[in-house]
């Protein structure tokens, strides 16, 4: 079985590889044809691949039990001890390359409005309502079988911990926790 990736390839290249592989997704070939079709089909790609890239992976007989090819610049394929293995290359930065980003005027400007939009927030939550959870426990889902066990809330405020707590047990009437 052999598959193959491109990705931004021109697309008479694509139309070329569904004369022998299927497109199983976008940019993705999956079929089988013999070694010397998949040398001529690997050749074509890299006549006509452009500023696009390729992969190539199909059975071999080695310890993985497949091999690969691509056309990637930035990797190179080693061999180490039979398993074929991707080592990424160096780049060589050139010296004209600037480093882009934001100037030290503009960070300033960001943390100064993100700590207004912080005590904005913080406003927002002394203004929030109180929150209360309520937990009913019963023997079961039948109304007319099952029995109630418990009755709890929580009453929070905020979000600092909890205001006010009760809860009522049916079987013992008037106890209140």
């Amino acid at each position: 079985m052999i598959v193959i990736t491109l990705s931004k390839v021109p697309p008479s290249l694509r139309g070329d590889l569904t004369k022998w592989y299927q497109e199983v997704q976008t940019g993705v070939y999956v079929g089988n044809v013999n070694a010397k079709v998949r040398d001529q089909v690997w050749e074509r790609i890299i006549r006509d691949i452009g500023s696009g890239q390729a992969v190539m992976v199909y059975n071999a007989q080695n310890e993985l039990g497949y091999q690969f090819r691509t056309t990637r610049t930035d990797h190179e394929i080693v061999d180490f001890d039979g398993i074929p293995l991707l080592k990424r290359l160096n780049q060589v930065k050139s010296p004209s390359s600037k480093k882009l980003g934001f100037s030290d005027a503009a960070k300033f400007h960001r943390i100064k409005m993100y700590s207004k939009r912080s005590k904005k927030s913080k406003a927002y939550q002394v203004k929030m309502p109180l929150f209360v959870a309520v937990d009913v426990e019963t023997t079961g889902l039948d109304l007319t079988k099952d029995d109630l066990i418990s009755i709890g809330a929580i009453k929070k405020r905020r979000r600092w911990g909890i205001k006010e707590t009760f809860s009522i047990d049916p079987d013992r009437p008037g106890y209140f926790a």
